[in-house]
């Protein structure tokens, strides 16, 4: 059935008394647009709106159109209550949207015959639907209209779920030129593609409001078709009946400041888009982000590049910086150990001065250590071989075997000091 907006009965059908009960239903147009010219509907011009009803009404941007009031309460939110014959607290955005997504955290009313709804519903009655029968908590309803069209009953869904009533679920309707989605607390429940309805003739898909009402489906004036579907006679003396609304908020996928429809086909191909502001601006909207075409990111990608930008550069610098540390702390390193090479070469003592036959040099100990056939610097040819010398605490280093096949005597005396003695030797023989 159709929700609180007018039941789906076949209107040719209604009398004249069942015609009156329903001035009361919340579905309806002004002007439908498919059949005649129409002046342009008030659109969100940002791409997105939100409400929490705890902190109490938005009159700015919601217009109350059904009978008796809606209050707001600091845990629940909005509450629409039905105390007796005749009431449907209902409200509307006054605004509309062209495609995007509509989540509602919400509270169903409780009650036989009592119908809680949450309606998108555009000038030329396409419709999209939530719906909740009080005698069925444990359930959910969800439907769609393609202008007005109620000649097939093929259109109704029901899902089985928790509690609706005594606990609050986000329920969401994504909504495309494609498809429409139905979720319930983040899960797909169901799915509309455009070729299913009627080959695209009954999807939904001109700029809709946001609707959000309760009404008494089972009231004794209704249709008997529409009482069967509420679940049986509503007896008020049971009530109140309350329905709570506690947050809503709405994605634009094409902001403007208003919709036309530019002839009468009602396809969504028709609708002229104008930005020049004629309306109230949402100033409880959140701020531009990317949603579908809105072309909201473009600002934040250009400070996503630049933030990515200063980032490099920054990693560079410090890569740079980093390098220059290692190279410094290198450089410090071999120079250290170049100083303390050359304080461990001014620090060898050695009460002999090499000759300069000895092919031996300096080293840390005083002299080279034996190489096996190795080319060196001083050796002047392959295979040498130098000395090796053992400095021991106190003791002048003395190199051992200076000289090839030379005495210790030789070493320290010379050819002069060999002479003199064998002169002082042969005068004494001379004397004797």
């Amino acid at each position: 059935m159709r929700c609180s907006f007018s039941p789906s009965w076949p209107r040719s059908l209604l009398g004249a008394s069942a015609l009156c009960a329903l001035a009361i239903a919340q579905t309806y147009t002004s002007c439908n647009p498919t059949a005649k010219s129409c002046p342009p509907d008030v659109g969100l011009p940002v791409p997105g709106y939100s409400i929490d009803f705890r902190n109490g009404p938005d009159n700015t941007h919601w217009s109350s159109v059904g009978t008796g009031s809606v209050t707001y309460t600091p845990n629940l939110g909005a509450a629409f209550t039905i105390g007796k014959k005749g009431d449907s607290p209902t409200m509307e955005t006054s605004w509309y949207f062209f495609f995007g997504r509509a989540e509602v955290h919400m509270r169903a009313a409780s009650g036989t015959g009592i119908v809680s709804c949450v309606v998108l519903e555009s000038d030329d009655l396409d419709e999209i639907d939530w719906e909740w029968i009080g005698g069925e908590p444990n359930d959910v309803q969800t439907n769609y209209f393609g202008k007005g069209n109620t000649t097939t009953w093929d259109r109704g869904g029901k899902t089985p779920m928790g509690d609706t009533q005594g606990l609050t679920h986000n329920y969401t309707i994504d909504w495309t030129p494609s498809l429409v989605t139905w979720y319930i607390d983040g899960a797909v429940v169901r799915t509309l593609a455009y070729a299913d309805a009627l080959g695209g003739k009954n999807f939904p898909q001109t700029p809709m409001r946001l609707k959000l009402g309760i009404w008494a489906g089972g009231d004794s004036g209704n249709p008997n078709g529409t009482i069967d579907w509420a679940g049986g006679v509503t007896n008020y003396t049971q009530g109140p009946f309350t329905m709570y609304v506690e947050s809503v908020s709405v994605t634009n996928l094409n902001p403007a400041a208003s919709y036309l429809y530019s002839d009468m086909s009602g396809s969504w191909t028709s609708i002229t888009m104008t930005n020049a502001t004629t309306g109230p601006v949402p100033s409880q909207a959140p701020k531009p982000k990317p949603v579908g075409n809105s072309g909201g990111g473009q600002g934040r990608e250009k400070r996503i590049e630049k933030e990515d930008k200063e980032d490099k550069e920054d990693k560079e610098d410090k890569e740079d910086k980093e390098d220059k540390e290692d190279k410094e702390d290198k450089e410090d390193k071999e120079d250290k150990e170049d100083k303390e090479d050359k304080e461990d070469k001014t620090e060898v003592t050695s009460d002999e001065e090499p000759f300069a036959t000895h092919n031996a040099p300096a080293t840390a100990s005083g002299v080279a250590s034996p190489t096996d056939s190795v080319d060196h610097p001083n050796s002047g040819e392959k295979g040498y071989r130098g000395t090796t010398t053992t400095v021991l605490p106190g003791r002048p280093t003395e190199p051992s075997n200076i000289i090839s096949g030379g005495s210790a005597m030789t070493a320290r005396f010379g050819l002069v000091g060999i002479w003199g003695v064998l002169m002082c030797t042969m005068g004494v023989m001379i004397a004797v």
